[in-house]
């Protein structure tokens, strides 16, 4: 009778059907999970010690404050030294890169309410301080409310520049081109018009060219034909000097919420997935390398809870992309088969606390197994998982 369910599980599992497997689960609390962390509501990972152990910042956007926890290298994070920021605007958004060329991480931070990303400048000790150059005005307009925020070389330039995402009444990316110093100025053509109201982004080069490109979700929540754009995906091709080229990518399921570039299948080519608008559907979309992406067979399949942020990795190292997702009161894990199918995780789902919307991956006990923390609003702290 075993070895029949072993088989019938894994005829399942190549045809792409969602089935639970058993086993020990492929995450668990690391001491000292959850970290009180009032109004957390995103999180990013990083090592702004420039100790080589990873850090963790937390946004809480009810306090206009940012949260520096510094790892210990074993899983266990203490306040750094300026362990809170108080910062001028409500911080929702952020992203880590080193935007003033003096090789340690600073901070990105927008707001969902205005045009402006908020700069803060790190020693590489753990401090950080208002960039002169703060805040940086991505574009113009009346009616502001930005629901995504990357840093990337846009230009091959090797300097980081910014993207935002405006969602609602603009539905459009805004990017601003770095000098590595620190000062920034928009990049010819922005802002770049995407799908009705969308949502957070992801970057990656998916058309092989070895530059940027930008892919876009859209919740279609927004007025109606306020975009001649369907509520699938968007994709910004970027042409290596900052502009884009803007080509539609449709899904079944529609409004898109969050995406992720990840290759499922094996090929070495990058391939998509997106969860939905107050829906328990993952769409996955593969790619030809040329980005020109097709929904696979079977697809969108039961994430078994409606799921906001996302990750791809390989979280049980068969070399495989898993897919990781923030989903409300808990991780949700769905290992991947290499062909583009996925079944549920051992021990999924993990429960974090209520309001988990945000999510970040990273090693944060040096084992060199993925880690996952979230951020869970509702429920005020922090969750620290570790990878099995």
């Amino acid at each position: 009778m075993r070895l029949r369910i072993l088989v019938l599980s894994a005829l399942l599992l190549t045809a792409g059907i969602i089935v639970g497997l058993g086993g020990p689960p492929v995450l668990v609390p690391a001491e000292g999970s959850p970290i009180s962390v009032r109004g957390a509501n995103n999180v990013a990972m990083g090592d702004v010690n420039n100790d080589g152990r990873s850090d963790l910042i937390v946004t809480s956007g009810q306090s206009r404050r940012v949260t520096i926890l510094l790892g210990d290298g074993d899983g266990r994070f203490v306040p750094g030294t300026d362990a809170a920021l108080d910062v001028p605007e409500s911080p929702h958004e952020v992203a880590v890169g080193d935007v003033n060329g003096d090789k340690n991480l600073d901070l990105a931070l927008a707001n969902h309410d205005s045009y402006r990303v908020v700069l803060l400048l790190g020693n590489g000790r753990g401090n950080f301080q208002s960039a002169p150059t703060s805040p940086i005005v991505m574009k113009d307009g009346g009616q502001p409310h930005t629901h995504g925020l990357g840093v990337a070389d846009f230009n091959g330039d090797g300097n980081a520049d910014l993207v935002t995402v405006n969602s609602d009444n603009d539905n459009d990316v805004a990017v601003m081109l770095g000098d590595g110093h620190g000062s920034f100025t928009r990049a010819t053509g922005s802002p770049f018009g995407v799908g009705r109201s969308p949502y957070p982004l992801a970057i990656g080069d998916v058309d092989g060219d070895s530059t940027m490109d930008i892919v876009v979700t859209s919740t279609g929540l927004g007025p109606p034909g306020a975009a001649p754009y369907n509520d699938g995906l968007t994709a910004l091709f970027g042409d290596g000097r900052g502009s884009f080229r803007r080509s539609q990518i449709p899904v079944k399921t529609g409004r898109t919420w969050f995406v992720a570039i990840g290759d499922v299948n094996e090929d070495k080519k990058p391939d998509l997935v997106t969860t939905h608008t107050e829906d328990r559907q993952l769409s996955v979309l593969l790619g030809d390398g040329r980005g020109n992406f097709t929904e696979m067979a079977g697809s969108p399949f039961d994430l078994g809870n409606k799921a906001w942020h996302m990750a791809l990795v390989d979280l049980n190292r068969d070399r495989n992309a898993d897919v990781i997702a923030a989903a409300d009161t808990g991780v949700r894990v769905m290992l991947g088969n290499g062909r583009g199918g996925f079944v549920q995780a051992p021990g999924s789902p993990f429960a974090t606390g209520k309001g988990t919307w945000r999510l970040a991956v990273g090693n944060v006990n040096a084992d060199g197994k993925a880690d996952v923390t979230t951020s869970n609003l509702e429920s005020d702290n922090v969750s620290v998982f570790l990878g099995r």
